[in-house]
């Protein structure tokens, strides 16, 4: 039998379950700057990002900044590339701003505590997924689903941020008559 030379030894196994101690042992300090300017890039992206896809989830500006914190800080906890950057997308927060709508009634402290909800039990359906190694069902999600998706929420989201922008009255239903 043959051991694999990371994994198998009492250190390797340590670091497959917590996957940034792999990749700080490698890391150069000549790299520092560098990093700091991506950060800085970065954070200069994701806070308006942040704002902008929490006010489409329907919730307060400042809760897209703390979920973005939040993820990011899990992220370098967990995951497996110094590189990568997450965060929410614009089709997710419209999917929990519609979905949340209609439960909160327009109460947006029932807003905020559904979404939250929503995110933990995203997380936990997320660590179930990692620990049965569920990735590979993505690959029986056609390509012509996906661009369907993409399309129909590109095209709903214009047609709830084109009122904002030009000033007119705006909303989320009746989307043939609003185009």
């Amino acid at each position: 039998m043959e051991l694999h030379p990371i994994i198998d030894r009492p250190s390797g196994r340590w670091r497959s379950a917590f996957p940034p101690a792999k990749w700080l042992s490698e890391y150069r300090g000549s790299w520092l700057t560098n990093d700091a300017v991506a950060g800085v890039t970065l954070a200069a992206y994701a806070v308006p990002v942040s704002l902008a896809y929490a006010s489409l989830a329907g919730l307060p500006p400042q809760s897209g900044v703390y979920c973005y914190l939040a993820g990011g800080l899990f992220y370098a906890l967990c995951g497996t590339s110094r590189q990568l950057a997450i965060g929410p997308t614009s089709a997710i927060s419209m999917l929990v701003g519609t979905t949340i709508a209609g439960m909160a009634a327009g109460d947006a402290d029932r807003c905020t505590e559904i979404a939250a909800l929503t995110a933990l039990l995203v997380a936990v359906l997320s660590a179930v997924a990692w620990v049965f190694r569920l990735s590979t069902l993505v690959n029986f999600i056609s390509e012509t689903i996906l661009l369907g998706f993409k399309a129909g929420a590109a095209l709903t989201i214009a047609m709830t941020q084109l009122p904002k922008l030009f000033g007119v009255k705006g909303g989320g239903e009746h989307f043939l008559e609003r185009a």
